[in-house]
């Protein structure tokens, strides 16, 4: 009798413990989710600003927003702003004093507070022929958690779930899953993945 009661309380405290493991990783992803969500929202409200005050949206970068005064003072924009001055749709790169790459122009990227998630924009090419006329009128925001342990950690489904609901259905944007990696040659986002779970996805938003 007893070997069977500390059997039961041994079976029950495991599953307290699956239970509540589960339970935190959830609560860990759903936090996290409500964060790129937040995100999301904000960089297209910097889009927004800078159309508003007469910015070209086949020019935008996260350079371009930062040399404009869109962007937040907190946030961590890799680029250069010496460049603010002169041509900022370049594509050039140099090192700082910490070693760190900065980029510029179109290779711009941008990283929130307190988060690893990684963004760059960049204006809709003219080559994007799938899309006619309206390819002046839309912006591609590349999206790479690769850094985020908590999202990577349910892949599959942080990807698709961002994508689905974020980019494409509260920003009514264009999910392409398959891009990883922006070309300085042709400007462009390109790549040929069709893992769902690696980390990197592209929302085309038109405005």
């Amino acid at each position: 009798m007893p070997y069977f009661v500390s059997s039961i309380i041994a079976i029950v405290s495991a599953m307290i413990i699956l239970f509540t493991r589960y339970e935190a990783d959830d609560s860990a992803i759903t936090g996290e989710l409500e964060k790129m969500k937040s995100m999301f929202i904000t960089i297209d409200g910097f889009v927004n600003t800078y159309i508003q005050s007469g910015g070209d949206l086949s020019e935008i970068n996260f350079q371009k927003l930062s040399c404009n005064g869109i962007l937040l003072g907190n946030i961590k924009d890799k680029v250069v702003p010496v460049n603010c001055d002169s041509d900022n749709t370049n594509d050039i790169t140099s090192d700082n004093s910490d070693d760190n790459v900065k980029y510029s122009g179109n290779s711009s990227t941008l990283t929130f507070p307190e988060d690893k998630v990684i963004w760059q924009l960049i204006p809709m090419p003219s080559t994007d022929v799938d899309y006619g006329t309206s390819a002046g009128s839309a912006y591609k925001l590349l999206v790479d958690i690769r850094n985020n342990s908590t999202l990577m950690s349910k892949a599959i489904f942080s990807e698709s779930f961002s994508g689905r609901e974020f980019c494409e259905k509260m920003l009514f944007g264009t999910l392409a899953l398959n891009r990883t990696s922006y070309d300085t040659t042709t400007k462009n986002f390109i790549g040929s993945s069709t893992n769902k779970s690696d980390g990197i996805f592209v929302c085309i938003v038109f405005k």
